[in-house]
């Protein structure tokens, strides 16, 4: 009987204690596709640089997902036009300079590698990738058998 006690207790005592958080920002779900382009755009720069501090920014996630959505959604072009509300989140959040903004619309079964691909054939964007960057999101919403997909990248010192 002692022994259950003493059980339940430290069962008790584990989930009030782990359940309590002082963030109060929303959780963001990073889609297996959205890890994958950030693993292959991650992959593409230690190449040329092996000491590469390029680090998946969640916040940054949420806010290239939103607009991948809006461009989903028809409510924004295939296009950075509409991209400045979301970097001045995350500036108010991080600071941060050398913003980079990249967006494409392709079927929705590619996979991370042939999105990426896609950047780093293009000469300008592919020197683009390779700036000076310390933190990245990817974020893709599919609508009618098409993936958009927005990756924001910049620096924070």
């Amino acid at each position: 009987m002692k022994r259950s006690i003493i059980i339940l207790s430290t069962l008790v005592a584990f989930f009030v204690f782990s359940s309590t958080s002082c963030e109060n920002e929303p959780s963001t779900q990073i889609k297996a596709i959205e890890s994958s382009i950030y693993n292959q755009i991650k992959a593409h720069r230690l190449v040329s640089d092996p000491n590469d501090n390029l680090v998946h920014q969640y916040v940054m996630v949420q806010e290239a997902q939103l607009y991948s959505a809006s461009m989903a959604f028809g409510i924004q072009e295939v296009d950075t036009s509409g991209i400045d509300p979301h970097w001045a989140i995350l500036h108010d959040k991080f600071g941060g300079t050398n913003d980079l903004t990249l967006v494409q619309s392709i079927i929705s079964s590619a996979t991370a590698q042939e999105i990426v691909q896609i950047w780093k054939d293009n000469p300008e964007t592919n020197s683009l990738l390779l700036l000076d960057y310390s933190q990245c999101g990817a974020g893709v919403e599919i609508s009618n058998g098409i993936a958009y997909v927005t990756v924001l990248m910049m620096l924070v010192e």
